[in-house]
């Protein structure tokens, strides 16, 4: 028995002496072992559970059952917080907002009015542990949301607006729950608040209409798989915060109604050429099953928040007034009618007139709850200058918000037409959208683009620095921008260079961030001088442009790639600009103007000093290698852009005068660009081969000649940048011709 205690105490010894040993060796490295900490939180909230999960990764949690023994508390409900005294701080708070309040015995209080403000206070307290702070040195601050939406617009693959090899190779991955958990779990974790689903009609892969059994192509067990899969993604939603939204173009109808009651042939699957724009089909029948359709899917998707009404595409043919009333009439009562709250986004166009729009709304405004009134911000390239220039159409019209409307709220459509491939993040831009354009009238924003969906990986070849699973997760900037931006315009830079030293383990992230605002300016420099409307008519990293055959200059051919003479010819988007053949002719006025030479100048700096930066950031870890040449790669492409508009200038110059000094200073000037594309070739070529875009789809291409240029990279264009240079060479002062 001696011999068994003493046996025992000699283990026990030991197993003191290796703790103390390790206390000793975690204290020599800085290091201190984490105390459990007590926690006060409602267990029955998924949201609250979301952000718990982030809070774990940063401290060793017990939870408590009652508010006394907590060092974290979590509240929401008015018990706790007036038997604290905080009713006055809780008083404050707006929907989805949150305080962090420090209170006696080393206590941190969470306050939120709801549960996704808590989620979003429970992450902010993991982001401040995260980025050194602890329980009592963790700020105070209270944060409210800037805009109350902040959401994301989502083209599914099926029945969707575009068809292309490059969207519809998505569909297996967004049928795919475990996609969605990545994505809904990046939402919430950088604020988002809404998810807009968008396909031309989604009626038929969501239910099957009592009354028009056929419209749906799939048998009982083929559609319980489908609402499965929805049922599944709008609660995973709903766990995280996230309302949903789904999107239908109205007047369409799916391929087997069309089949069935030979109606709006245009539906058909096989039916040629833009199935989207032109005459519509007002049968009544029609109009009685897409009522039918909401009802039912109103019915049967109790968690699916609201709808929305894309109102422009196949629906010609009438008075716009007719055109409008269809819209009133097929939706408004269904979604009073429904018994729960809906909301419901309407998006506006130039047809039907914007006045028609709000009078619409505003007339039926008893029928309905939440409306938001949703239009392009700067058409479909809305990364260029943060004015609002003008909405879908080119309309430059103010009537859906002057005067301020009063029963719904606007929602500006943010498009990103204009690059895929690179990552970006350029916050400082984010920030000034924002601010100037965050009126009483604005609810929020929606991001994301028509042609490109981002789930599959299908644009980087495999390699080492091929670490992500779906694309999302590799423009995770330009998420988190928006995002975080979006919620709190204040956020700082820290933040984001905080995710970059969290992702790679550097401490180099705030100069990643520097190099990133200036690099990433070049895509929205481009877009601001170069007037694009259109999907297609302007894809920034690319140099493309499928724009109008009248848009395009007497010298080129039809190729997508944006030659110097169209550099010369465009017209500016934003009027603050000079292009280059109004700067040439001195046709501008006010000398606060930004010329060419000058936008020129600027691209330079901002190319160089990027480049500067990265030269003194070493690393061996290969995706972080990728992103910081994703960097230079926009570096590159700001000071070819810049020698393009000097070359492009004095191209302009010889024209009109006949100086040949400036004819060679043109040809100096773009074959310095062509040296700046051969490195952005060059670094390029290391992750990519060519993709495909839908931007080169013949069918979405004005002009009836064919194109040469089938996929992108870079290297495909790189005999277009040459002929730059011939193009140069070649010209003849214009009083010649």
């Amino acid at each position: 028995m001696k011999r068994k205690t003493g046996s025992f105490g000699k283990i026990l010894f030991r197993l003191l002496l290796m703790l103390f040993s390790n206390q000793l060796y975690a204290s020599s490295l800085g290091m201190s072992l984490s105390p459990v900490t007590k926690v006060f939180y409602l267990s029955e909230s998924p949201q609250q559970c979301f952000g718990m999960e982030k809070l774990k990764l940063q401290l060793k949690i017990s939870r408590e059952s009652t508010p006394e023994a907590a060092d974290i508390l979590i509240l929401t409900s008015r018990e706790h917080i007036e038997k604290l005294k905080l009713a006055t701080e809780f008083s404050q708070l707006r929907p989805e907002g949150f305080m962090l309040k420090k209170l006696p015995g080393n206590k941190l209080a969470i306050l939120s009015t709801d549960q996704t403000g808590a989620m979003y206070g429970i992450m902010e307290v993991a982001e401040q542990l995260q980025m050194g702070q602890n329980i009592a040195t963790i700020n105070e601050k209270t944060i409210q949301p800037k805009l109350t939406f902040r959401g994301i617009k989502f083209n599914l693959p099926w029945n969707s607006y575009r068809t292309d090899e490059s969207l519809q190779l998505h569909e297996a991955t967004i049928k795919d729950l475990k996609y969605w958990e990545k994505f809904l779990d990046m939402m919430a974790e950088n604020r988002f608040n809404a998810l807009s689903l968008w396909n031309l009609h989604p009626f038929s892969y969501m239910i099957r209409a009592k009354n028009f059994p056929d419209a749906c192509p799939y048998t009982e067990t083929e559609l319980e798989v489908w609402q499965k899969f929805w049922h599944g993604l709008f609660k995973m939603a709903a766990e995280r915060g996230i309302k949903t939204y789904v999107f239908n173009w109205n007047i369409m109808v799916s391929d087997a109604f069309a089949r069935k009651y030979k109606l709006a042939e245009y539906c058909l699957d096989e039916y040629p050429g833009k199935n989207f724009i032109g005459k519509g089909d007002y049968s009544p029948v029609i109009q009685k099953y897409t009522q039918e359709s909401i009802r039912q899917l109103l019915a049967e998707y109790p968690e699916l928040t609201g709808l929305g009404a894309s109102q422009n595409e196949r629906m010609e043919g009438v008075a716009e007034q007719v055109w409008q009333n269809w819209i009133v009439d097929t939706y408004f009562d269904e979604i009073k009618n429904a018994g729960r709250p809906v909301e419901f986004i309407i998006r506006a166009h130039t047809h039907p007139a914007p006045e028609l729009t709000r009078k619409a709304v505003e007339e039926n405004a008893a029928r309905l709850g939440t409306v938001y009134m949703d239009v392009k911000f700067n058409w479909s390239h809305s990364h260029a200058t943060p004015d609002l220039m003008y909405i879908h159409g080119g309309s430059r019209s103010k009537s859906l918000w002057e005067p301020t409307p009063k029963n719904y709220k606007m929602v500006y459509t943010m498009r990103n037409e204009d690059f895929f491939v690179l990552r970006w993040g350029e916050p400082d831009f984010v920030r000034e959208v924002i601010k100037r354009n965050s009126q009483d009238y604005v609810g929020g924003y929606l991001i994301g683009s028509e042609a490109y969906i981002p789930a599959k990986e299908y644009i980087t070849k495999p390699g080492s620095y091929l670490t992500w699973n779906y694309a999302f997760e590799k423009q995770w900037l330009f998420y988190q921008v928006w995002g975080r931006l979006m919620y709190s315009p204040e956020t700082k830079d820290d933040l984001f260079a905080n995710s970059f030293n969290q992702k790679y383990g550097i401490t180099s992230g705030n100069k990643l961030i520097e190099a990133h605002k200036l690099a990433d300016k070049m895509p929205l420099m481009l877009a601001s001088f170069y007037a694009a409307s259109w999907d297609f008519t302007l894809y920034s990293e690319g140099f493309l442009s499928n724009a109008p055959s009248g848009l395009k200059c007497l010298y080129d051919s039809v190729s997508p790639f944006i030659s110097v003479n169209e550099i010369i010819g465009t017209v500016t988007l934003d009027t603050n600009m000079v292009s280059i053949k109004n700067y040439v002719s001195g046709k501008y006025n006010g000398s606060s103007k930004k010329t060419p030479l000058r936008l020129a100048a600027e691209l330079k700096q901002n190319g160089e000093k990027a480049l500067e930066i990265l030269r003194k950031i070493e690393s061996t870890n290969p995706t972080l290698l990728h992103e910081m040449d994703d960097i230079r790669t926009w570096s590159y492409l700001s000071l070819y852009f810049g020698e393009k508009l000097k070359g492009g200038t004095a191209l302009q110059e010889f024209r009109t005068s006949g100086n040949p000094r400036k004819q060679e200073e043109s040809i100096k000037y773009l074959e310095a660009a062509l040296g700046y594309w051969e490195q952005v070739v060059k670094i390029t070529g290391k992750y990519i081969d060519d993709i495909s875009l839908v931007h080169l789809n013949k069918r979405y291409v004005n002009s009836g000649n064919a194109r040469p240029l089938a996929r992108f990279s870079w290297a495909n264009l790189l005999e277009e940048v040459k002929n730059d240079v011939e193009i140069a060479k070649t010209s003849k002062p214009l009083n010649n011709h």
